[in-house]
Formats: C-alpha cells, sequence, structure tokens
C-alpha cells in the first residue's frame, strides 16, 4: 500500500510539472525590408529572451518583394507584419486588418537632389528615381503636390536603391531614407538638397505593427504578449545601441552592413522613434484618424469599406477570452467562486458593512465580466481568519496573495498583477536607512500571515519580527515605542498616513525585494487555476493604467485620499496654483512698470528715458527676487512630495510607464520654475556659473517642459541635431530662451489655425560658431513685425496672453550674457528663430 501511495504521488507531481511547463507558440514575423538596424527592437526581443519570457518562439522572415507583407499574413504564413502607413489605406478598402503598435513617428523617406536644385518646385520635367503613384510613397506626392507637381509632371526612375547614378549625376533627384542612403552620400562627400515631406505637413507614421483581425480575436492574450515584448525589445535596443549592432553583424547582416553604417542608421532611427516624447509602441487615435482623411482626400483609397478607425487599433480588452470545453463545463457546474481577502487593508481591499471595496475590487470587476458566474466575497475579520479558511478548503481563491514556500503546498499561483515596493517606517528622530541589514537588532512589526513575515525571518535574521492583526497596529506600536518599526507595503503605509495623525513618522528603508501580488488558488482546483491565468494574461499595462485612474476618479469623488495618486493630483494643483499665482503676479509687475515707464517717457529726455529703463529693470529685478522667494517654500514641497511618490514606485518593483512620466514632468517643470525666475534676476549678476552642456539635451529638455501643450494642439516637434555638440554657457538660460521661442511659434501656428503645425529644431556648426535654428511653417512674419518683434512691450497678441518681454529678454540674454546673436528671419514655409553663439575654447 506504501508503495502504492507513492506511485500515485509521483505521477501527480508529474502531471503538475507538465501542466506548468509552457509549450512556446511558434510565430512568425514579416518584416518590411531587408535585416537592418530599422527592425533592432524585434532582434533584441528575440536574442535577449524577451520573446520567450512571454512563451513566443518568433521566426523573422527578410523582405521578398514578390510578396505581399499584408496578404502573408492575412492568409497565415506569418502571423505579424511590420508595414509604411499604407497598411491604413488597406484597412479603409476592406481588408480585415488590426494595427498593434507603432514605433517610427516619423517616417525617414525623402527625396534627395541635386545641390543646384533649392526648391521642389524646380523637379519639374526632372529626372526622378522612386516616386511612383504607390501609396507607399504618399508622403513624397503630397509634398510634389504643394509646388503643384504631379507624377506625369516628372520623369519617373524605377527605384533601384543604388546611389552611382545619383553620385554620376545620370538622376535629378532620388527617394531616399535618412537612415541609409544619406550615411553613404555624406561618406563620400557628395553634396545633395533634401527635401523632408515632415516640413511640408506630410506626417505618417512607418514601421507599424500589425496582424490579422482572426489572430486578433483568437489569440488576443498572444497579441498583448506579442506586443509588449516587441516593445521591451525596441526599449532595450534604444538603450544598447552598439550590442544590438553587433547582434546584426553576427546574425542579420544579409546587407554586409559596415557597423559605422548601422550606428549611423541607430542614431537617426532614434529620433524618428521621439522615445523621448511618445511612449515606444504608442499609437495616437487621433494621428491615425488623420491620416486616413489623407488617404481618403488624396484619392489612394478608391472603395472605402471601414470606416470605424477604433475596431482597427489594437486593444486587448476588446477581444473576448476563449476557455477550453472543459473549463467552460467546469464553470457550468462550478455555479460560483468564493474568494477570501484581506478585511482591512486598504487602499488595496476592505470590507465595509459586507461590502468589498479598495483598488482589486476594480481589478474583480474586470475579471468578473470574463466570467459567466460570480465571484463571491467572504466576510472574515482579518487576513489570518482568511488565510485559514482557505487552508480549509472553505474558500476557492485568495485575494492579493504572494507566492512563497510555505504557501506552495496549499496553493497555486497564476502570475500575479501587482507589484509594490515594502518599506519600513519608523518615527521621524530615527536615523534613515541605506542597507536594511545595518539596523541591528530590532523589533519591527508585520501583519500576521504576510508574505513579508517569511522574507525579513529568512533573510534579514537582525529583525525581530512582531506579528499584528492590521497596519494600524502596526504603527500604533511604532508610535508607542514599542518597536522600531513597521514592514509593510508603501501604498498602503501612505494610505494609513493620509488617514490618521502620523505626521511623527517617517519611509526609513526600503527593502530590495518587491512584494508581487496575485490570485492564490487551491491546489487542489487546476481548472480555475487555468481560468485564472487566462484572465490575468489578457490583462495589459494600459489595463492596468485604466483601472487605476478610473479607481482613483471614483475614490476621488468619494472623499477617499488614496496616497499615490492623491498626492500626483496635490502636485499638479500646487503646480497649477504657482503658475496662476506667477501669471498674476508678472501680470501687475509689468502693468505697474509700463504705466511708470510710459509716464516716464512723455516727460523725460534721451538720457531720462536711459536711466529710468535701468531703474526700470532693477525694479523687475527686486519684484522677480520677492516672486523666487515666495515660490522656493511650495517648490520644496512639491519635490517633497515627488521623491517620496519615486520612493513608492522604486522603478524596479513597481513599473507604470505613465506614472513615472508624469514624475519626471513635474520634476522638469519644478526644476523650470524654480531656475526661470533666477536667470532673469541674475541677467546682470558678475559671478553667474557657466558649465559645459550637451546642446541636444538642453534642446530635449525645453522641449520636454512645452511638450504638454504642443502635443494638445496637435503641433509636432522635429529634431535634426547629428551631432553630440557640447557648448561651454549658461544652460539654464539657454534653456529659456528656447521655450520662450517654442511658445511663440505655438502661438503663431494656433492663431493662424495651420493644418498640420510643424516645429523644425535643427543646430548646425560652421566657421567657429553653433547656429540653433527654431524654424515653423506659419507663414512667417511681415516686415513691420520683424523690424519690432524683440523690443521690449511689443506683442501681437492680446494682452492676457502675451506681456511683449518673452522675445526681448531672450535677445538680451543671448546678446549680452552669452555674447551671441539673436535673429528672426523667414523661409518658404514660415519664420526661423536663428541662435548663434561662439564655439568657446573654454
Amino acid at each position: 500500500m506504501k508503495f502504492f501511495n507513492n506511485f500515485i504521488k509521483i505521477l501527480l507531481l508529474l502531471s503538475i510539472t507538465n501542466l506548468y511547463a509552457h509549450k512556446l507558440d511558434k510565430v512568425s514575423l514579416q518584416l518590411q525590408w531587408k535585416h537592418q538596424f530599422e527592425f533592432a527592437g524585434f532582434y533584441a526581443a528575440k536574442e535577449k529572451g524577451f520573446f520567450k519570457d512571454v512563451g513566443l518562439d518568433v521566426e523573422l522572415l527578410e523582405y521578398d518583394s514578390t510578396k505581399s507583407i499584408s496578404e502573408e499574413v492575412l492568409e497565415g504564413r506569418a502571423q505579424y507584419g511590420l508595414s509604411y502607413s499604407s497598411i491604413i489605406a488597406e484597412y479603409l478598402e476592406g481588408k480585415p486588418l488590426v494595427l498593434v503598435a507603432n514605433f517610427f513617428k516619423q517616417s525617414p523617406l525623402v527625396l534627395i537632389a541635386q545641390e543646384s536644385i533649392e526648391s521642389p518646385k524646380d523637379l519639374k520635367g526632372k529626372k526622378i528615381m522612386g516616386v511612383s503613384d504607390s501609396i507607399d510613397n504618399i508622403t513624397l506626392l503630397l509634398m510634389l503636390d504643394k509646388f503643384g507637381l504631379k507624377t506625369k509632371d516628372i520623369i519617373n526612375i524605377p527605384a533601384s536603391f543604388k546611389i552611382d547614378e545619383f553620385i554620376n549625376k545620370k538622376i535629378d533627384a532620388m527617394s531616399a531614407f535618412t537612415t541609409n542612403e544619406l550615411y553613404y552620400l555624406n561618406k563620400k562627400g557628395i553634396k545633395y538638397t533634401i527635401f523632408d515631406p515632415v516640413v511640408y505637413g506630410a506626417k505618417y507614421y512607418d514601421v507599424n505593427l500589425f496582424t490579422s483581425k482572426k489572430e486578433a480575436l483568437q489569440n488576443p492574450q498572444r497579441v498583448q504578449r506579442f506586443k509588449e515584448a516587441s516593445i521591451r525589445g525596441w526599449e532595450y535596443a534604444l538603450k544598447h545601441k552598439e550590442e544590438v549592432v553587433d547582434i546584426i553583424l553576427q546574425k542579420y547582416n544579409t546587407q554586409n552592413k559596415s557597423k559605422e553604417a548601422l550606428l549611423f542608421e541607430a542614431k537617426q532611427i532614434e529620433q524618428l522613434m521621439f522615445a523621448n516624447i511618445y511612449k515606444v509602441g504608442s499609437i495616437d487615435k487621433d494621428r491615425v484618424k488623420i491620416i486616413a482623411d489623407s488617404f481618403m482626400q488624396a484619392g489612394f483609397v478608391k472603395k472605402i469599406k471601414n470606416r470605424d478607425i477604433e475596431s482597427f487599433i489594437f486593444e486587448s480588452s476588446a477581444f473576448s477570452i476563449s476557455f477550453s470545453q472543459k473549463e467552460k463545463e467546469y464553470l457550468k457546474n462550478k455555479k460560483i467562486i468564493s474568494m477570501c481577502v484581506d478585511p482591512n487593508w486598504m487602499p488595496f481591499e476592505a470590507l465595509v458593512n459586507g461590502e468589498y471595496i479598495g483598488l482589486n475590487s476594480e481589478f474583480l470587476k474586470l475579471f468578473q465580466k470574463e466570467l459567466s458566474i460570480p465571484i463571491k466575497v467572504i466576510e472574515t475579520d482579518s487576513w489570518s481568519e482568511s488565510v485559514k479558511l482557505a487552508r480549509e478548503k472553505k474558500c476557492d481563491v485568495l485575494s492579493l496573495l504572494m507566492q512563497t514556500k510555505d504557501r506552495e503546498k496549499d496553493f497555486n499561483f497564476p502570475t500575479p498583477y501587482l507589484d509594490v515596493p515594502p518599506v519600513i517606517v519608523t518615527k521621524t528622530d530615527k536615523a534613515s536607512v541605506v542597507d536594511i541589514y545595518t539596523i541591528g537588532k530590532e523589533k519591527i512589526a508585520v501583519v500576521k500571515d504576510y508574505a513579508l513575515v517569511d522574507i525579513i525571518r529568512d533573510k534579514y535574521k537582525n529583525l525581530e519580527v512582531i506579528e499584528v492583526k492590521d497596519t494600524e497596529e502596526g504603527l500604533k506600536k511604532v508610535e508607542n515605542g514599542e518597536v522600531f518599526g513597521f514592514a509593510g507595503s508603501s501604498v498602503a503605509i501612505e494610505y494609513n498616513f493620509q488617514h490618521g495623525d502620523y505626521a511623527s513618522f517617517k519611509i526609513s528603508a526600503h527593502f530590495a525585494e518587491k512584494l508581487s501580488f496575485g490570485f492564490g488558488v487551491r491546489e487542489d482546483d487546476i481548472h480555475l487555476y487555468n481560468i485564472l491565468q487566462k484572465l490575468v494574461q489578457k490583462l495589459s499595462e494600459d489595463d492596468k493604467h485604466d483601472i487605476l485612474k478610473k479607481y482613483f476618479t471614483i475614490k476621488y469623488e468619494q472623499k477617499f485620499d488614496y496616497s499615490l495618486f492623491y498626492q500626483l493630483f496635490a502636485v499638479v494643483l500646487i503646480i497649477a496654483i504657482i503658475f496662476i499665482y506667477r501669471n498674476v503676479k508678472i501680470k501687475k509687475l509689468n502693468e505697474v512698470l509700463q504705466e511708470k515707464m510710459e509716464a516716464e517717457l512723455k516727460k523725460s529726455s534721451d538720457k531720462d528715458k536711459m536711466l529710468f529703463h535701468q531703474n526700470k529693470l532693477a525694479a523687475m529685478g527686486e519684484m522677480l527676487e520677492n516672486i523666487a522667494h515666495q515660490w522656493r517654500q511650495p517648490l520644496t514641497q512639491i519635490n517633497s512630495s515627488v521623491l517620496l511618490i519615486d520612493d513608492i514606485l522604486h522603478e524596479k518593483n513597481f513599473r507604470n510607464v505613465d506614472v513615472e512620466e508624469r514624475l519626471l514632468e513635474i520634476e522638469s517643470l519644478t526644476k523650470y520654475l524654480s531656475n526661470t525666475i533666477n536667470d532673469f534676476k541674475d541677467f546682470f549678476a558678475n559671478d553667474k556659473m557657466k558649465n559645459e552642456f550637451l546642446l541636444r539635451e538642453m534642446i530635449e529638455k525645453s522641449i520636454y517642459i512645452v511638450k504638454g501643450s504642443l502635443k494638445k494642439n496637435n503641433i509636432e516637434v522635429t529634431v535634426d541635431i547629428e551631432n553630440d555638440f557640447r557648448y561651454f554657457g549658461y544652460e539654464g538660460e539657454l534653456q529659456q530662451v528656447v521655450v520662450v521661442i517654442l511658445n511663440n511659434a505655438k502661438d503663431v501656428l494656433l492663431s493662424r489655425n495651420i493644418n498640420s503645425p510643424i516645429i523644425n529644431i535643427s543646430i548646425e556648426l560652421k566657421d567657429g560658431f553653433y547656429t540653433i535654428r527654431i524654424c515653423d511653417n506659419a507663414g512667417g512674419i511681415t516686415k513691420n513685425i520683424r523690424e519690432k518683434i524683440f523690443e521690449p512691450y511689443f506683442t501681437t497678441k492680446h494682452k492676457s496672453k502675451g506681456t511683449g518681454l518673452g522675445l526681448y529678454m531672450s535677445k538680451k540674454i543671448i546678446e549680452e550674457s552669452m555674447d551671441g546673436e539673436l535673429n528672426v528671419k523667414n523661409h518658404n514655409m514660415g519664420s526661423c528663430f536663428e541662435i548663434k553663439l561662439k564655439v568657446s575654447s573654454d
């Protein structure tokens, strides 16, 4: 009998082991061209194991000119494909395609012409290679159309993608990619003129990841996993360009490119992806709609069958989970799923008058939509009681259970869906701790039966664990001096801070480990484990973000104050108040100064005007000094809140891209606010400190500050900086000038209602000078305005929207503080502000 029992146990163990052994799904990705850095993110996802991590074995199929990329996917020879924006037109014409992700926010396709050709209008009657009526050339065709040119007006030479004919001047122009052909022309020293469609308003996506509607419906989790692994691959490739180039050289270099050429391509691609501005892989639905409208307006789509862009863009929540027949029968017979929870663990979960509330309740609602039977929460008085009932099999599931060795004998664990960093809270008179091992032999309170109890006892033997009923009891023991500190989830602790009198408390230490929470399923219920695993796999980062956002909104309306999101709201509110305060103060300041100056000018000679102007500047400095002083305290509070939130998130333990981006934006804005007044206040000071900085980074910081306003108004900013130029000077003041010019360009573009507004920033090094050009396509500035634009108090805006000081102070900063030049000129599409700075040898 003993032998038989052991034999049964071995068979059961083998069956469970086999259940957990995930077989990789074999899928293929059809590339839109030959192997090169254009597909670096997918190489990284494959070679670094990101695809494998999500259960995928991916084959990368190189482009074959005899095959249609979309047909390869629709006919199932490839499950996924990459294409140009033409994929949108194919969807409009009725093909059952789904757009999964976009990686290039701007197409690299341009026209290069012989040096003597100065404008696209000069291409009439010229020999041009690679420009046909194909929809793949729409960006070039729309650019030519702006100059009244059609394909019949040029001599079209079939594309060979070889530059010899251009170098030998057998053709006048050719289509090219900024990521490829320009490298070889530059290396050979060939001079050329470049016509970029983006400058003329033709803004199209490129490297679009798509799949078939069939794949999205039948395997939505697989599509989501492919998308997330691809994004992870691209994020890695952008941070490790040289490593990925080496991978291409070793395994994917069918075009025999040099390392130098691939690195050039990598740098160009980084600019096309705008990774510092847009989330990698993100899709702007409004942008897709604009592209679709342009296709229809230009007549590239002959028969419009699909108009619903929402259905074209993949969202995992739009596709149902596919349960097996056995799983469906299980649910039909099961009738109800019982779940035990922590009744007092806000903001995660709690039971209030029998109602299940908290963050996890929103996840539960999402999971419930996919189930044909209800999930019923069992009432208990404590987490320990819930764990006890689950072990006695009186609950099918435990919510937000962390996997530990001790629990594995009673529960199976689907993939966790919430990661939170644990922290230690002490009274403020205790020193902050860098390494928990250095605390010494101290008592630490932890909620009974929490996984953190086992973590501390196993790894931090210097600490004595004192088990308590809940977080509130633990914090009271700290307050009463019974224990050194309380260890728990940072989010739960912050919630208690917000809802109690804990002014004498602080977060003193962070654990290296993270707390990963998810379902804990009875070990004997394999079908329920599989069902819940499918629910969790469908949950994407976007789903999590939407739930958190929804939860915050709901709880705020109910007067709840849940830590992370309430703090973010508070920080944003403080910034808004500061901005309003700043504008009111400066507006009043300028009104008073202007009134005084006008009065003085009426009764003063030229000498008196000069003296008064100097007094005005001094008065302005004093007023700005007062404003800066009044800003100091709220700005300090904002930065403290941001640091606290950043600690809570603990980057590697709790990742949320949108929250992290907002935190970085807040830090950037507060730094900008802090520096702005000081830049003006210290303008005439002799003790200002110069520093060396990268002009490109300064430009990116400036764009980041105003990106919200630009994005809101659909204004695209392109950056054309080929080299990492270094400058020795006043970075803060130069950044202030760039922001002023960007805001000025934005206002002009909006006031003139420009279609496809765009701002282009470039830097040129010539004859020992850097020239920063900030150009728009707003149509230019008339001569009479151009002559006055840098005068103090001159503005074309309503007095409520501008003081006329921005450009005036910018010119004085550049010319008097930096010994440079600031001018404005018109070009064929709009105006260009030029900042000329001498390259210093300091």
